[in-house]
């Protein structure tokens, strides 16, 4: 019956992208708030990378595979984070091995290998400064995580994509490529990542883990010096707090749930749009969507004001940007990943 429903919406594609990405958003929110879930806006948030442009609907077999893979990834930090106090430099080797392989082993999609890498570093730092909060966001994220799948399969169906827009377009190989020796690559990823580890882990402390987040996360890109990602991601965070300070206000004047609603399908059009539209700043407000969302969510559970909490959260993400740039221009200077022709990968 539903699978029908999804023929009798006569709309173009393009409008069914956007009212997937959005409605499937919100009603993850919704359903997670409702249910009085920890931080809600995880699930909006997976949602919204389930959703993306270009993303088809994973199917029951793919998305228990996910949630078993979080639960396995998830469960080796807490595996680390359980004798990480009287285990440190062990642990310290372990991690070192982990980073190294997160760059080595490019056959498995990136996505897999960067949610590996971070939940790896995190918990086990997360045990050292706070134990059970390392198990309370990993259920956390597992349950939000069943929700968004359960909207994505249900989005899909309402909102079906046609055949001509699954299909690729095939990609041109070119010529003359830079080759580069990926061995190289995963002892820089190491040099770049363990530093930041070691002060974190020794020093650190939870006003600062999102730098310590976003240093795994960027580190990942080892060519990430020689372009303007970093600039992008500090453009999309203000953008995305921007919009969650007004939100924010907007909320303290009129709150209501029907108002915050509203204020969520309205905020979330605004960036839906530009995400679905044809120019070159699409992966800005895709990143300012889901900061949008995270930001609503610390505030929520802060006692800082919301102007204090995105500038933190701003200048934690400068941190990490100016760090891995410099970091990964002076150990490519030392060790200089490209295959010149009298060498070999």
């Amino acid at each position: 019956m539903l699978d029908k429903l999804g023929l009798h919406i006569k709309i173009s594609q393009h409008k069914k992208a956007i009212l997937r990405y959005l409605l499937g958003a919100i009603t993850a929110l919704l359903i997670s708030t409702l249910n009085g879930i920890l931080l809600p806006q995880i699930a909006a948030i997976f949602t919204l990378m389930l959703l993306d442009k270009g993303k088809n609907a994973l199917g029951i077999k793919k998305s228990l595979i996910a949630i078993m893979a979080l639960y396995a990834l998830g469960w080796f930090g807490l595996f680390l984070g359980g004798f990480v106090q009287n285990y440190i430099i062990e642990t310290l080797l372990i991690l070192g091995l982990v980073i190294y392989w997160s760059f080595r082993l490019i056959k498995i999609p990136e996505a897999i290998r960067l949610l590996f890498l971070v939940l790896t570093l995190l918990f086990p730092f997360l045990s050292l400064t706070a134990e059970p909060l390392a198990d309370l966001i990993l259920g956390d994220m597992i349950i939000n995580l069943v929700i968004a799948l359960a909207i994505t399969q249900f989005a899909f169906l309402i909102l079906p994509e046609t055949s001509i827009d699954l299909q690729k377009t095939p990609q041109k190989k070119k010529n003359n490529e830079t080759t580069y020796s990926i061995d190289k690559i995963a002892l820089n990823g190491v040099y770049v990542i363990m530093p930041a580890v070691l002060y974190f882990y020794f020093f650190g402390t939870n006003a600062f883990v999102l730098t310590f987040v976003f240093i795994s996360f960027l580190a990942l890109d080892p060519f990430i010096y020689k372009s303007k990602k970093g600039y992008g991601l500090i453009i999309a965070n203000l953008i995305g707090g921007v919009a969650g300070i007004i939100a924010y206000f907007l909320l303290t004047i009129t709150p209501t749930f029907f108002f915050y609603v509203f204020l969520m399908c309205a905020i979330g059009l605004f960036f839906s749009y530009h995400i679905f539209s044809a120019t070159k700043n699409v992966p800005i407000y895709s990143i300012a969507f889901r900061t949008f969302f995270l930001v609503m969510g610390v505030i929520s559970n802060s006692s800082n004001s919301a102007g204090d909490t995105v500038t933190l959260r701003l200048f934690g993400i400068a941190l990490a940007v100016l760090y891995v740039i410099i970091a990964y221009k002076i150990v490519t200077y030392f060790n200089d990943p490209i295959t010149y022709e009298n060498e070999t990968v």
